[in-house]
Order: structure tokens, then C-alpha cells, then sequence
């Protein structure tokens, strides 16, 4: 037996005062004259007797009356299937998971109404002076705090679906710090969840043999989620007039075929391309959607489809900035490169200027150096300094001649050096598929088309340099590699770009090469992010992290937010810490636009069974599972957490002491009445 109010114990000293006045109660006798008292003797003895058993009876149910009475404000209470049960304060924590897969539906609601419901029971289950904690997915600073019962209440009717997401043992670890610091003997937390296995993350669960954990899984009616689970842009650049292609991947995480499923494609506020898809259960599929830029700026769209009633995954925000064309600058050591001239004469995307290196490189994202072989050290340092600031470098070698400055630059930039000229005909062997210049090109592999071929090529040797080989000869040489150097690259040739000494230049594989540097030279803003990823978002323009910064804007005219810039490297790049919580558009003052999306994680609603959470918890003696998900949770927490309340029945024994003092007092009367007649 424990008591909730031990303190109370101490009015049991209050027994003393009925046996004090029964130990020194004084009587007075009255004088009663009798004719004959032969009789009296007799009658005298007996009465002594019962009067004296009567006196000890009515000391005793008055006794009793208090020690009951006592008990009942203490509270008692009698632990049953062994349950270890402490005396002192009560700390309750309930977790009540609000992320997106609550949405789904029960037979009276939402999953999350009927977790509130449960939250409502648990509550009950506990005396009013205990002390309650609410901690939902979003686990903010405001959450950890010790709350009264009304004020638990009134939280948890605030509550509702949020785009956090949290492990369950990231939550059970938290409840079990909080409660650790509240220094109470009894810790109970309560986890009440949905399960869904993605977050569910029972083996991962942390001990506590001084708290009690209890998990309330909120059984849903099964639902077929169709939803958007990633978007690619297909184009390296954007500029006005040009095509983009948006692919959305499309997943069908229900049970039923779904045929004829509309995906649409808005772009500034406008329907922009359609596409249908037919989905078989459990598989995934791509929508193309294309759509042309009107104008330069910022292009701000989404893709979108219908589905029910999980609706928070059928949206996908996407956000691109659409410039003016690529500044491309080609310097010529010897002839112009007619093979180059043609191929960025006059196109839409690309302004190329020929002429030798200018002063102030800032202009240019793109610079080729064709067949340069004299380069002066401050030209040298200045195209370093370009590229470590973010340009593209693309270097094509002379056949012949002084290579000592272009091998100085390439030391410089942390590239392979040009080593000695081999004059023998070699054939690629290998074309990098996965890089950036490549990827989606060509459909197939090397060995579905024809390799260039080069009649003489620069060996290069790494000297500890990075390099990667977009294109390998055949005895494993490079005859194009790249170089990353700060946030700029280097491309780099192994021969000249002429016929005499490479048929690349007629081939097909030309102007994807060449052409892809160029688009890829100026640096794209991600499309889209992620809420709750808490990496660097780096932004197009530069900060200073001294001065005030301008507000972040939301996609609700009402939300407002000065933004953590920092400076990484030579970039500003903004750091959020949760403040974000609704998808949508987000605009950096008037400089930059940022798209945020909510993550697929809760989109797939596949829930552990009550057999596989029994199994989870499986040698976690502090962790149950409630055993009747129908049964009223506040009883089932009393019969097995709290015990047997027993003050009820403390007050029907002091009320039934109270009454058998009356009767004996009635009884003692009577009996008084009847001597006085004889």
C-alpha cells in the first residue's frame, strides 16, 4: 500500500484526544433512595460490566472514525499485478504525435483527434495536483515545461497537425532527461502515436529504470496515399525563351491501381502542362511537364495532384532564377578555333566575346583558353582567384611549345600537369555517364557509340592533384578531366581541339561537352529544400553578416523572420533553426526566392502492428503496451499504474464507526431509562 498524500499520516495523532477523555472524564453520581436494596447489589454489578464494554465500544469507533478518516485524506492506494509503485510526487509526460500520417482517419475522426481523446483519458487517470507535460513533434523550448492539469488541457486543444517529424526514441529520450530533472518519485510518459515505421524506431528506445513508459498506438482506417515524392529540373541553365522540363516522380503507396491520374504543372500562378499517369499499387512513376520562361527573374511553380485525405504530400514548390545569357570570353594563343565560333555563334543562351584576357574578369562565368601558351604570372593569379570565386575554366593545350605557364596555373588551381607530348594515335575507351556534362545525353553507354579518337595527346601527372577523367583513352590516360578548386572547376583538355590532331570536334559528343560547360559555368539555385533540414542554404547573392539582414517572407503575408546569415567561404549561406513550418515560397527581402517542401517521410503509411511493437519492446521492463485499445485508458492506467484507490472505502468505514458510536450512545440510554425504573 502507498499513500499520495503521506503528510496527512500525521492527523492520526489526533486519536489522542478521544482516548484522553475517556481516560479522564469525570462522572457525577447522584443519590437515588431506595426503600429495598436486597436486589440492588446484583443489578448494580451487571450494569458496571456493560456500561464499561459500551464505553470502550463508543472509544473505539470514535477512534476508528479518525484513523479512517485520515486514511482517506492520504490518499491510500493498493498496487496490484506487482506494479512497483512509490510514495511521493507524480510527474506525467505525454507525448501526442501531430505529424502528417495523424491525418489519416478513424471511425470517430482523425488519428489525431482520437490521440487527444487518449491524452484527455490519461490526464484523468491522475490527481489534479500532479504535475503534466505536453511535447508534440514540433519539441520547442515552451514544451518543456511542467503544466497543471487545465493548463495541459487547454494546450492540447491548441494542438494541431504540424510539419515535424520525430523518432520515437528521440522523444522518449527527451521525456526521460525532462523527467529525470523534476527530481519525483513516480515518472510516467506515455507515448501515443500512430507507429509509423519509418519514425517508429523501437530498438533504438533508451532505459530508464525510474520511469514508466507506456505506448498508446491510435489505429487508423487503412488509406491509399498517392503522393509527390521527388522533382528534377532538366535544364543547367535559364534564360529567357528557354524550355524547362519539370519530372516529377509520383507514388502510389496504397493497395489500388490508380488509372488516369492527372498531374498538373503551375507556373506564376498559371496552369502551364498536364500529364496522366497510370499508377499500379505500390509502384512509381514520372510525369514530364514542360513549360517555356516568359521573362527573366525569378520563376516561382508547382506540380500537383488530388488525392485524399492525406493532402499535405500532393504539392511540390519549385523556385529557378532565369538570367540573361551566359558571358562566355575565349582567348586564342594562335587561330581561332572554328569548331568553338560555330558552335556559340549566335546562340540563345550563351554571348561569346573573343579577345585576350581582360583586367576585370567579373563579367565572364565561362572562360576557354584556346592554345594559350604565354601566360603572365598576375593573368595567372587573377584567373585562380576567378575560379576559386566560383567561374568555369576550360583549358584546351598547343601542340607545341612553352607549357611552363600553364603548368604553373595548373599548380595553382590543384590540377595534373602537362607532361610530355605523345605522338601516337590512342582511342577514348571510357565516357564518364554519371558527370554533369553527361548525364541524360545519351541513351546507352560508350559501347553503343562511337569513340572519339586522338593522333597525339599531353600525358598528365597528378603530382597530388584532384582530378576526375570525364574521358579515358584506352591505355587509361585522360583526354578530358576536371578539377574542382574553391567553388569554381577546371576543365581540362589532353590535346588541341583541331581535326588534324582529333575527330572529336565532328563528333556528336562535341557539343554536349562544350556546350554543357558553358550552361553549367553559372551556378543554379537548388529548386527546391526541405523543411526540417537544418544544413547551410547557400544563397545567389552575397551578405555582409555585420549589417542587418533583410526579413525573410513567407508564403503568409503575416509571416515575417530576420534570417541567420553567415558567411561559408567566399558565399553567404542562411541557417534556420525551425522557424520554418509551412511549405511554400519564401522571399529573401527583394533579392532571392526559396522554396521549401515538406519531407516524404510520413507520406508512406505503413504502421507497425500491436505484435510488432510487443516484440520491439521486448526486454524493456520499463516499457508496456496498453492491453485493450477500446477499454477506457483512465481505468486501465488506475488498475495498473495507480493501484486500487482505496479512500472511498476509507470514507465508508469512518462513516460506519461514526454510526456505531450512535448506536451504542442510543443504546447506552435506553438501558439508562431502564435501571432508573427499578
Amino acid at each position: 500500500m502507498i499513500f499520495g498524500a503521506p503528510l496527512f499520516l500525521w492527523g492520526l495523532l489526533a486519536v489522542a484526544i478521544p482516548v484522553a477523555v475517556h481516560l479522564f472524564q469525570f462522572r457525577r453520581y447522584r443519590k437515588v433512595l431506595f426503600s429495598n436494596v436486597d436486589r440492588l447489589g446484583a443489578l448494580q454489578s451487571q450494569s458496571q460490566r456493560s456500561s464499561t464494554l459500551r464505553r470502550w465500544m463508543v472509544l473505539l469507533m470514535r477512534c476508528l472514525a479518525i484513523v479512517f478518516l485520515v486514511l482517506a485524506f492520504a490518499q491510500p492506494s493498493l498496487s496490484d499485478n506487482g506494479q512497483t509503485m512509490r510514495s511521493g510526487a507524480t510527474v506525467v509526460s505525454v507525448f501526442v504525435d501531430n505529424s502528417f500520417s495523424m491525418e489519416n482517419s478513424t471511425s470517430e475522426g482523425s488519428q489525431l483527434d482520437a490521440a487527444k481523446r487518449k491524452a484527455r483519458e490519461i490526464v484523468a487517470a491522475y490527481r489534479p495536483g500532479d504535475r503534466y507535460q505536453l511535447i508534440s513533434c514540433a519539441m520547442t523550448g515552451e514544451e518543456y515545461r511542467w503544466l497543471s492539469r487545465e493548463e495541459f488541457l487547454d494546450a492540447l486543444d491548441a494542438l494541431d497537425i504540424a510539419a515535424a517529424t520525430r523518432s520515437l526514441d528521440v522523444v522518449a529520450r527527451a521525456q526521460s532527461n525532462f523527467m529525470r530533472q523534476s527530481g519525483a518519485a513516480n515518472r510516467h510518459a506515455y507515448l501515443v502515436s500512430d507507429f509509423q515505421r519509418p519514425t517508429a524506431s523501437l530498438d533504438a528506445l533508451p532505459e530508464d529504470s525510474l520511469a514508466l513508459f507506456t505506448l498508446v498506438p491510435i489505429e487508423g482506417i487503412a488509406a491509399d496515399n498517392i503522393y509527390i515524392d521527388t522533382l528534377r529540373l532538366d535544364a543547367p541553365a535559364y534564360f529567357a525563351g528557354g524550355s524547362v522540363g519539370v519530372e516529377a516522380t509520383v507514388r502510389n503507396g496504397g493497395s489500388r491501381d490508380v488509372e488516369k491520374l492527372p498531374v498538373r504543372l503551375i507556373v506564376g500562378g498559371r496552369e502551364r502542362a498536364i500529364a496522366t499517369l497510370d499508377l499500379a499499387a505500390g509502384t512509381s512513376a514520372k510525369a514530364l511537364l514542360r513549360f517555356t520562361i516568359d521573362s527573366a527573374g525569378w520563376i516561382d511553380g508547382h506540380v500537383e495532384l488530388t488525392d485524399y485525405p492525406v493532402t499535405f504530400d500532393d504539392h511540390y514548390h519549385f523556385s529557378l532564377l532565369a538570367g540573361s545569357r551566359i558571358a562566355m570570353l575565349e582567348t586564342d594563343g594562335s587561330d581561332a578555333n572554328e569548331y568553338l565560333r560555330r558552335l556559340f555563334a549566335d546562340d540563345s543562351a550563351v554571348s561569346l566575346r573573343c579577345g585576350p584576357l581582360p583586367s576585370d574578369l567579373s563579367p565572364y562565368t565561362f572562360i576557354l583558353l584556346n592554345e594559350v601558351s604565354s601566360l603572365p604570372s598576375g593573368q595567372a593569379q587573377a584567373l585562380a582567384s576567378w575560379v576559386e570565386q566560383g567561374g568555369t575554366l576550360a583549358l584546351v593545350p598547343p601542340p607545341d611549345g612553352n607549357l611552363s605557364d600553364l603548368n604553373a596555373l595548373l599548380a595553382t588551381l590543384q590540377a595534373p600537369r602537362l607532361e610530355h607530348w605523345a605522338k601516337r594515335p590512342a582511342k577514348a575507351a571510357q565516357i564518364d555517364f554519371q558527370s554533369t556534362l553527361y548525364r541524360g545525353v545519351f541513351n546507352g553507354t560508350s559501347s553503343d557509340m562511337e569513340m572519339p579518337s586522338v593522333q597525339g595527346h599531353y600525358q598528365m601527372s597528378d603530382h597530388g592533384a584532384v582530378r576526375q577523367n570525364l574521358i579515358t583513352l584506352a591505355d587509361g590516360s585522360a583526354m578530358l578531366s576536371t578539377t574542382p578548386f574553391g567553388e569554381g572547376r577546371l576543365f581540362l583538355f589532353a590535346m588541341p581541339l583541331r581535326s588534324e590532331w582529333t575527330d572529336f570536334v565532328a563528333q556528336a559528343l562535341f557539343v554536349p561537352t562544350l556546350y554543357n560547360m558553358a550552361l553549367y559555368s553559372r551556378p543554379q539555385p537548388v529548386a527546391s529544400h526541405t523543411l526540417g533540414d537544418h544544413a547551410p542554404i547557400f544563397l545567389q547573392r552575397t551578405y555582409d553578416p555585420t549589417s542587418t539582414p533583410p526579413e525573410l517572407l513567407g508564403p503568409d503575408p503575416g509571416f515575417s523572420l530576420l534570417p541567420d546569415l553567415r558567411r561559408i567561404g567566399n558565399r553567404s549561406a542562411l541557417m534556420l533553426h525551425g522557424e520554418l513550418t509551412a511549405d511554400g515560397i519564401y522571399r529573401l527581402g527583394n533579392n532571392e526566392h526559396l522554396a521549401f517542401n515538406y519531407s516524404r517521410r510520413e507520406s508512406q503509411l505503413d504502421f507497425l502492428s500491436r505484435s510488432e511493437i510487443e516484440k520491439g519492446i521486448d526486454g524493456h521492463a520499463e516499457y508496456t503496451l496498453v492491453r485493450n485499445a477500446a477499454k477506457p485508458l483512465d481505468q486501465e492506467i488506475r488498475s495498473r499504474e495507480g493501484g486500487t484507490p482505496l479512500w472511498r472505502w476509507c470514507i465508508v468505514a469512518a462513516l460506519a464507526a461514526l454510526l456505531g458510536e450512535t448506536l451504542l450512545l442510543i443504546l447506552g440510554k435506553k438501558n439508562a431509562k431502564t435501571r432508573t425504573r427499578y
